[in-house]
């Protein structure tokens, strides 16, 4: 698709079309040449634009708008070892650590996390 910029005034430019319609466009310093095309594309009036019918449409056809539904997240999978994370889980949140260490003293936080790592050993 052909365009050309017959004027900037200010960082914004006057984009026309091939069939005469034209757009202001405001433009950025770091803009490469792809993003300026990206753009000048992304705005082009449909009578510049070619397209693809898709298979499941025809003239004549009646159809429902009806909005997109959001696709389910995919499962994520924690790339870490199992053992790793039981002892993360085992060890609790900062504050539920430092509160044990508060209440049970140090030595006692030690014992359990030898407890924790004996528990869930390093595979």
């Amino acid at each position: 698709m052909e365009y050309s910029i017959p004027e900037i005034n200010d960082g914004v430019a006057k984009v026309v079309y091939s069939d005469g319609s034209w757009v202001l466009l405001t433009l950025a310093a770091d803009m490469t040449e792809a993003d300026l095309d990206d753009i000048v594309y992304k705005i082009a009036p449909p009578s510049v634009k070619a397209g693809e019918t898709p298979s499941f449409l025809s003239s004549g056809s009646t159809r429902t708008a009806a909005k997109k539904p959001i696709p389910e997240p995919e499962e994520w999978v924690d790339p870490r070892p199992a053992w790793q994370i039981a002892r993360q889980n085992a060890y609790g949140q900062l504050d539920e650590q430092v509160e044990f260490i508060t209440e049970n003293g140090l030595e006692a936080w030690q014992a359990k996390v030898e407890k924790i790592k004996a528990d869930n050993p390093k595979s």
